[in-house]
């Protein structure tokens, strides 16, 4: 059987339709993977990225210590084994946090705008304060009043918070691409960031946020339970927050099922499709190949993209 003899259109809702587009990314071999381009944007193959994150965020906070220097970081959700590996080597080695300024990147909210309390059990900034701001020994903690997180009352100001506690934007995002190719919760098509060029898009602020359905479904694979139990709504950090960013670093090795090891073709697409397609609001997280920053792609990440076998008649 012939598989080139039964095709199918692409939905409209996937984030790339372009034939070409696709089969180029999904031919990438794993040595093609490794490349820094114009912009400073580095993409790096590792065993672990997990591991290469929470040794870069150490090695942040120590920099902002030893040279006494403020440093704004915008952080992912929840990122518990990063968090709290970086701050115990802070704890082992008396490397003190006071410099570090943190802006959570999103939060659950509900269908009327309301954002979520940190006190809600799934809440991403509650979650934030346990694992990275208490997991500090109390004489090396930052400022309570340095860690952000969303509120009813900051949400409509969040990004230009950002750029001034930042002086024109955070020093660092730290994230990781989702199932539709956003960064935080920018989904693509959602009114939230809706724009008619891509320049526009580049200037949305932080919002409230309609998750597509399959962020919610990704999301539900998590800590926050079945389908039915996960926030639809969110707010987000916006396309500006990205692109005033100074740098960035993102880990593409979640896995499909969060922790079990198990990598789904489709997570290995839309990473290839992300780190060397087309920058475009179709793909938000896309918009980092324009900047400084570095792509932790794990080999398990890095496999080659097969076809289903076939039966063959």
């Amino acid at each position: 059987m012939n598989r080139n003899l039964f095709d199918f259109e692409i939905p409209d809702w996937f984030p790339v339709k372009d034939p070409l587009v696709l089969e180029r990314c999904r031919n990438i071999r794993r040595e093609e993977m490794e490349i820094t381009n114009e912009n400073g944007y580095s993409i790096r193959v590792v065993p672990h990225p997990e591991s290469a994150i929470a040794t870069e965020l150490f090695n942040r906070i120590w920099l902002s210590d030893v040279e006494d220097k403020k440093t704004v970081i915008v952080f992912p959700n929840s990122w518990r084994n990063v968090y709290v590996s970086a701050v115990e080597m802070c704890n082992v080695f008396n490397v003190s946090g006071r410099n570090i300024h943190a802006f959570c990147m999103d939060e659950w909210a509900d269908e009327d705008g309301n954002v979520a309390p940190i006190t809600y059990g799934p809440s991403l900034g509650g979650h934030f304060l346990r694992e990275f701001y208490l997991s500090f020994r109390e004489d090396l903690r930052p400022k309570l009043s340095q860690i952000h997180y969303y509120t009813n009352e900051n949400l409509p100001y969040y990004s230009d918070l950002i750029d001034e506690v930042g002086g024109g934007g955070a020093d660092l995002i730290i994230s990781a691409t989702g199932w539709v190719g956003h960064t935080a919760f920018i989904d693509p098509g959602i009114n939230a960031f809706a724009a008619d060029t891509l320049e526009e898009f580049m200037e949305r602020k932080a919002g409230f946020v309609d998750n597509t359905r399959l962020t919610v479904a990704q999301n539900s694979t998590g800590r926050n339970g079945d389908i039915w139990h996960t926030p639809r709504y969110s707010v987000s950090i916006g396309p500006r927050d990205v692109m005033h960013a100074r740098e960035h670093l993102e880990r593409h090795d979640l896995g499909f099922c969060m922790g079990s090891g198990m990598y789904s073709s489709w997570e290995r697409m839309i990473s290839r499709i992300q780190l060397y397609g087309p920058v475009c609001k179709e793909v938000p997280a896309s918009l980092f190949q324009l900047s400084k920053g570095t792509m932790y792609v794990s080999e398990k990440m890095a496999e080659p993209i097969r076809p289903m076998d076939l039966v063959e008649f």
